[in-house]
C-alpha cells in the first residue's frame, strides 16, 4: 500500500517533472474534463437533451465517479507530496483539502453529491458543473506563468486599479453635476453616473447613458481618451511581465534538461558548472620570498633563444 501511495503521489504531484505516466494521466483527465463540460453545454439545448438524455446522464455519472475517485486518491496520497506541510497523516491531509486545487477538485464532484441529497436546484447544479473547467488550470503552464506575473506585478496592478477607481468616481460625480438637470431619469444619482464612467473608460459604450449637454460631451471625450491610455498602460504592464516570466520559465526548463551547461547551476540554486575549471586555471600563489614578477625561464621574443637569468636584486 505504501509503494502504491508513493506511485500515486508521483503521478499527482503537480511540481514533479512530467514523466510518462504523469503525462498520460494528465492528458486523459483533460480529455475527460473537456468532453464532460461539452456534454453539459449540449445538455442545455432542448432538442439534444430530449434525444440523448440517457447517454448524457450516463456519461455524467461516469465522469463524476472518476472525479470523485481522483479526489479521494489525491487526498490519500498527499502525505507523500514534496510539500512538508502535507506529511502529517491527519493534519497534512486536512491542509491539502483546503488548498486551492483540492477545493477545485471538490467542486467538481460537489454538484453530484448535492443532487443526490436534493439540496439544491438542478439549474444551479448544472452551472456549478461548469466549474470543472478549473481543473485544467492545474496542468496549464500558461496559467502558472500568468499567476507569477500577477504576483510580481501586484503593486503596479494595484496602483493602476486605484487610478481607475479614482477616475470613475471623479468622472461619475462630474457627469452627475452636468447631466442630472437635463436627464434626471438617466443620470439619477452618482452611482448611476459611475456606471456611465465604467462604460466609457472601458470603451464599451452600450448607448444606454449618453450625455446631451456640451459640457457633458466634452467630459465624455476626455474620459474616453483617459480610458484608452489607462487600458493600454495596463495591457502593456501585463505583457512585459508575462514575457519576463516566460523567459524565466524557459531558462529554468532548459537548465533542467542541460544541467552541465554554463550558468545552468545558477538557475537551480547551485554553483556554476564551470567554476571548478576556472579555479584550476588560476595561477597558484608563489612561495614566500619568491619573485612573482619574473618567470623562471626567459626566452627571446623574436628568435626563441633562452636568455640568461636576470641577476638577483
Amino acid at each position: 500500500m505504501l509503494s502504491l501511495r508513493k506511485r500515486l503521489a508521483a503521478i499527482f504531484e503537480d511540481d514533479d517533472p512530467r514523466e510518462k505516466w504523469t503525462r498520460l494521466f494528465n492528458w486523459a483527465l483533460a480529455i475527460l474534463i473537456v468532453a464532460n463540460v461539452s456534454g453539459i453545454v449540449l445538455e442545455s439545448v432542448e432538442p439534444i437533451r430530449r434525444q440523448f438524455s440517457t447517454e448524457l446522464n450516463a456519461f455524467e455519472h461516469v465522469a463524476t465517479a472518476v472525479f470523485a475517485v481522483e479526489y479521494l486518491l489525491r487526498v490519500w496520497a498527499s502525505v507523500d507530496f514534496h510539500n512538508a506541510l502535507y506529511h502529517s497523516a491527519f493534519w497534512g491531509r486536512l491542509r491539502y483539502m483546503v488548498s486551492f486545487f483540492a477545493l477545485v477538485d471538490l467542486v467538481a464532484v460537489l454538484p453530484a453529491i448535492l443532487g443526490v441529497f436534493g439540496a439544491a436546484d438542478l439549474r444551479v447544479l448544472r452551472l456549478l458543473r461548469l466549474l470543472r473547467m478549473l481543473k485544467l488550470v492545474r496542468h496549464s503552464t500558461t496559467f502558472g506563468v500568468l499567476g507569477a506575473v500577477l504576483r510580481e506585478e501586484a503593486r503596479s496592478i494595484g496602483s493602476l486599479l486605484f487610478i481607475l477607481l479614482l477616475t470613475i468616481a471623479i468622472s461619475g460625480s462630474l457627469m452627475y453635476l452636468l447631466e442630472a438637470d437635463e436627464q434626471p431619469a438617466v443620470f439619477s444619482s452618482i452611482p448611476a453616473a459611475m456606471w456611465w464612467a465604467i462604460e466609457t473608460l472601458t470603451t464599451v459604450g452600450y448607448g444606454d447613458m449618453v450625455p446631451t449637454t456640451l459640457a457633458g460631451r466634452l467630459l465624455g471625450g476626455v474620459v474616453s481618451i483617459v480610458g484608452i491610455g489607462t487600458l493600454a498602460l495596463f495591457s502593456g504592464l501585463i505583457t512585459v511581465g508575462f514575457l519576463d516570466q516566460l523567459k524565466i520559465h524557459r531558462e529554468r526548463i532548459a537548465a533542467m534538461h542541460m544541467p552541465d551547461a554554463p550558468g545552468s547551476a545558477m538557475l537551480t540554486g547551485g554553483a556554476p558548472a564551470h567554476h571548478d575549471a576556472l579555479r584550476l586555471a588560476e595561477p597558484r600563489p608563489a612561495a614566500l620570498g619568491a619573485d612573482v614578477t619574473a618567470p623562471s625561464h626567459r626566452v627571446c621574443p623574436h628568435c626563441g633563444v633562452p636568455l640568461p637569468p636576470s641577476p638577483a636584486h
